[in-house]
């Protein structure tokens, strides 16, 4: 006999749970660069139809949420601790160099104001919590906690604010903790996530269904030679330049209008 609809909705975060354990423990580098190509074109998709359409497709937008946490879980398994103060300074000065552009882009959305941060601020904040963290003392938490609380105000419009910061963290701890921590992790992870979204439970089990289906593609992918196709830091010049030519097309939108 069938089981019930809303059973089998309730067992959708338990097997996005252990998709994502499948897809990381252990994690090959064509995996990353596959979720990171997934998180890439969603992020397109939801900036594309946030600029130039004003959010006239639901399903662009709901694409969209993917992005985030998929670029997260990749960046915390890259993440090398002994390298993160590096990793804050380098993800900074691209997301101040990025800023202009990234304000421009968003500018007439309504959705985000000149001054909110992009999402680059939320991985050097992540990135700069985990370096201070190896060497714990009250300064350095008081440096947290201060850059915790100016992140999660520029951010807030824009990036997902504390709940944001929330979720990177504790997809790291999740990651990187020891056995009976991760657990704890995953959970405080799948809570900031549907935070983070501020969806209705139906587009929640949907958009969990979608994460379903890129880890368990993820994982097929482990069959495959441990061969990268995207190198270096490839994906921080796509976000910098995706949102420069959306910034550039917006301008000639507005001038367009402008002249009739």
């Amino acid at each position: 006999m069938a089981r019930p609809l809303i059973t089998r909705l309730a067992e959708l975060p338990v097997k996005a749970v252990e998709a994502a354990r499948a897809t990381v423990l252990p994690i090959h580098p064509l995996q990353i660069d596959v979720l990171k190509l997934i998180a890439c074109i969603c992020m397109l998709i939801d900036h594309i139809n946030t600029c130039l359409f004003d959010r006239a497709s639901v399903w662009a937008w709901l694409i969209g949420r993917l992005a985030f946490p998929l670029f997260g879980l990749t960046f915390v398994l890259t993440l090398k601790p002994h390298k993160a103060m590096a990793t804050a300074r380098r993800l900074l000065i691209w997301a101040i160099c990025t800023q202009p552009v990234y304000a421009l882009a968003f500018a007439n959305t309504g959705f985000s104001p000149w001054w909110a941060g992009n999402i680059l601020f939320s991985f050097a904040t992540v990135a700069y919590l985990v370096a201070l963290a190896q060497a714990p003392s009250a300064a350095n938490v008081a440096k947290g906690l201060a850059v915790v609380g100016v992140a999660s105000i520029i951010q807030a419009p824009s990036s997902f604010g504390f709940t944001g910061l929330m979720l990177l963290t504790a997809l790291y701890q999740a990651a990187h903790a020891s056995q009976h921590v991760k657990a704890v992790c995953w959970v405080v992870g799948a809570v900031a996530f549907f935070l983070v979204n501020h969806m209705s439970a139906s587009a929640s089990v949907l958009l969990v269904s979608m994460l379903i289906a890129c880890f368990g593609a993820c994982v097929r992918v482990r069959q495959l030679p441990s061969l990268r196709f995207l190198k270096g830091r490839w994906a921080l010049w796509f976000y910098a330049a995706h949102v420069f030519s959306i910034a550039v097309w917006v301008c000639d939108m507005v001038r367009n209008v402008r002249l009739t």
